[in-house]
């Protein structure tokens, strides 16, 4: 839909809620224990989960920077489109959104065909700015980071743990990925941290296997 906002998120969690739920194939998990060095597969996979989540956040980092250097002197492509019974033009941030906001408005071939031709020029001058600081390169290695950062979140499931470390890395897992904060006290994110507590007691792990810092 059509909206006045001119700004733009980035994905926070899954590539998927980016570009619309692309699949991705799992690693296998027979071929699992032969990736590392641990007798339990689970934790190998872990921590290259890990490596490659900040290696994501500092790749996201320099996408929004570009980004937001290009919100700042293009704009995101749009045009204001005259809506009469409107006080305030609406802001059409894709072509169909144009015809959908005329699309039972006699006579308004004339003023579509032009908004048309403004958006297209608006997009030509983002594309070219965007060449010019190279965002398409950083905004492939994120999109490919994040099919990687889905496949291996997909078969640490996958993998039984072996040991009480490869559970333990499993749920930390779990709460990195679905916290909104280290201290979220939104249910079950409160007893979950308590049950990785005590695994990590009664298991005398290392904080390295439980970290769920993101």
């Amino acid at each position: 839909m059509a909206d006045s906002d001119d700004t733009t998120t980035l994905p926070a969690l899954s590539r998927r809620e980016l570009i619309g739920g692309a699949t991705v194939l799992p690693i296998g998990a027979a071929d699992a224990p032969r990736r590392g060095s641990t007798s339990d597969p689970v934790l190998d996979l872990w921590e290259e989960w890990r490596v490659l989540h900040a290696e994501l956040d500092a790749w996201q980092d320099d996408w929004q920077k570009k980004e937001g250097v290009l919100l700042r002197t293009v704009g995101m492509p749009r045009v204001l489109v005259p809506v009469p019974g409107q006080v305030e033009p609406v802001s059409a941030c894709e072509p169909a959104e144009i015809d959908e906001l005329l699309e039972d408005l006699p006579g308004t071939e004339e003023l579509r065909q032009r908004l048309h031709r403004e958006f297209a020029a608006h997009r030509r001058r983002w594309e070219i700015a965007a060449g010019a600081i190279g965002l398409g390169p950083v905004e492939e290695r994120v999109n490919n980071a994040w099919d990687r950062w889905d496949a291996l979140t997909e078969t640490v499931w996958q993998v039984p743990a072996g040991s009480l470390a490869g559970v333990a890395a499993k749920l930390a897992m779990v709460l990195s990925i679905g916290q909104s904060r280290s201290d979220d006290d939104e249910f079950p994110w409160p007893p979950l941290r308590s049950v990785l507590a005590d695994l990590q007691r009664l298991g005398k792990l290392p904080d390295s296997v439980v970290s769920t810092s993101r």
